[in-house]
């Protein structure tokens, strides 16, 4: 998530005015009445994290901000941020003391910060409220969300999730311009990438002169994030499917053999970067602003931060006409492929502590938040007459003024404030944005490359923690990394290193492992 929420930062520096037609009308083409609101003056204190947000970081009680979301929703409300790194202690001390909100954020239900409070009852069973007070939670909050540990056990509800915003947003970038001189259409399957690679490596696709500084692919010590291949080949490094009535991570997938051996082609043949295994983020996105990467694994928000038509003539400096696609992740010879775990899209929880003496009002709140389009323009664009105007029926909003950037003021109501989500990518912010087409489209392919897996809803096994060798997937100094460099640099070969790579994993814990994550899934799901 770190990589998320700082990449989304950089969304402050776009010059985005849009007007925007119809965003205050309801279905039926009538102005959104924000009067008709909950029951006024209802006091909720809502105790949560600013998220590392400058300007949450700084509000005061009298906020302009928290005033208007409590004007436009009929309740008296109170944010009490309180730090972000050190949230879990500050939030323990308060459960500890007893100096709980009404409203509590909490990673998830079951957590370490109040071990036991669900089964001690501090925390309220809210199905009963939901079903009664909240038709629009139950509707607008997808079933993965409700369906998970986070939220709820034993068929009741002690969580409302807060989203991610978005289910997916991994995709490929390509540099188009490259395509375009190869005369090669956008790259589908693994072999569509094979030959855009050899076409790169053969050409001076830079122009600077040396047609041997280019690679077809980039990648650096964050593996699992460059990563697009794997899953084409059935596996991928950091998940748990079920095989032979198992839960087993596919690293010690023999399947897994084949993705060390592809990469090790790509290792040999030149078309990724030799010092993919040392090489840090930061020299890895010069990389690419010097015209020497020709496809990498990225996000689609990062297209507006850098890789547009108007930010791709600041990043590649030198390259006239350079220009950047977005692509689906690469397909094996079955057709399949992915980019990004299927998750539960859960960015934090909601609780209500049993001692809250209106939690059928903060349901009611919860619900207006969900539901009403003046929540919907306050989360996205802020306060009207401040952050953006609305002149004949149409909203014109521009994320790069002062008032929206200065201490990322926007990220106050799309974030610290917005009750539901991460609001950077919601369908209205989204209409606000210069290449809103583009962005939509980005995020729609990013859901097709979503990776389905048995591992969903599986916690941390206990069985790991200490050992940071048996880690799964790509993680510095874990076994599966170490024996994965050693084969794709040639040091050893990838049937002795991977056999013994999975003996040793077992040997020093795995199995303890499989047993765990075995015994999860099986009364997780009721077998």
């Amino acid at each position: 998530m770190h990589k998320k929420l700082t990449a989304w930062s950089l969304i402050a520096t776009l010059t985005a005015t849009a007007a925007l037609a119809g965003c205050g009308k309801t279905e039926d083409n009538k102005p959104a009445d924000s009067s008709a609101q909950p029951a006024a003056n209802k006091k909720i204190n809502i105790l949560l994290s600013h998220s590392e947000a400058a300007y949450a970081k700084q509000a005061k009680a009298d906020d302009p901000y928290i005033k208007e979301l409590s004007r436009l929703s009929g309740y008296d409300l109170k944010f009490e941020f309180l730090g972000h790194a050190d949230y879990a202690q500050q939030l323990s001390l308060r459960f500890a003391s007893g100096e709980l909100g009404d409203l509590i954020r909490t990673p998830e239900i079951n957590s370490t910060i109040h071990t036991g409070a669900v089964d001690q009852g501090v925390f309220l069973d809210l199905k009963p409220l939901i079903d009664k007070y909240g038709p629009n939670l139950k509707k607008k909050i997808p079933e993965t969300a409700w369906n998970s540990p986070r939220v709820s056990k034993d068929g009741k509800i002690y969580g409302i999730p807060v989203l991610t915003g978005v289910p997916a947003d991994r995709v490929v970038f390509v540099r188009q311009d490259w395509l375009d001189k190869l005369k090669l259409p956008a790259p589908k399957t693994i072999d569509d990438y094979l030959k855009y690679f050899e076409g790169v490596k053969k050409e001076d696709m830079n122009g600077n002169g040396d047609p041997n500084d280019e690679y077809g692919i980039g990648m650096f010590d964050g593996l699992g994030w460059t990563d697009i291949f794997s899953s084409a080949f059935g596996v991928s490094p950091g998940l748990y499917n079920l095989r032979n009535g198992q839960l087993t991570p596919d690293m010690i997938d023999p399947k897994m053999k084949d993705v060390i051996s592809f990469y090790k082609k790509l290792y040999d043949n030149g078309y990724v970067n030799p010092n993919l295994f040392t090489r840090k983020e930061a020299e890895h996105n010069a990389a690419i602003a010097k015209g020497e990467i020709g496809s990498w694994g990225a996000a689609v928000y990062q297209y507006t931060a850098g890789y547009n038509a108007e930010g791709a003539k600041k990043t590649f400096l030198n390259q006239p006409g350079a220009s950047v696609s977005m692509n689906a992740a690469p397909k094996g010879a079955d057709g399949k492929g992915g980019l990004g775990a299927q998750g539960d899209d859960i960015y934090f929880v909601w609780v209500i502590p049993s001692k809250t003496k209106n939690p059928e009002e903060i349901i009611k709140f919860l619900d207006w938040a969900w539901s009403d389009p003046a929540a919907d323009q306050f989360f996205a664009y802020g306060i009207k007459g401040t952050n953006y105007t609305e002149e004949g029926g149409k909203i014109k909003y521009d994320m790069a003024a002062s008032v929206n950037a200065d201490k990322n003021t926007f990220q106050m109501y799309q974030l610290s404030l917005n009750l539901r989500e991460i609001g950077f990518a919601s369908p209205l912010v989204l209409k606000a944005m210069p290449d809103a087409d583009v962005m939509t489209k980005g995020y729609d392919l990013a859901k097709t490359n979503l990776i389905k897996h048995d591992g969903l809803y599986m916690p941390r096994l206990k069985s790991l923690d200490g050992k940071p060798e048996l880690a799964i997937g790509f993680a510095t100094g874990n076994l599966f990394t170490d024996m994965f460099a050693k084969v794709v640099t040639g040091t050893e070969p990838i049937d002795t290193a991977f056999d013994k790579f999975v003996s040793e994993w077992k040997k020093r814990g795995g199995d303890a492992v499989i047993k765990e994550a075995t015994d999860w899934y099986n009364s997780f799901h009721k077998k």
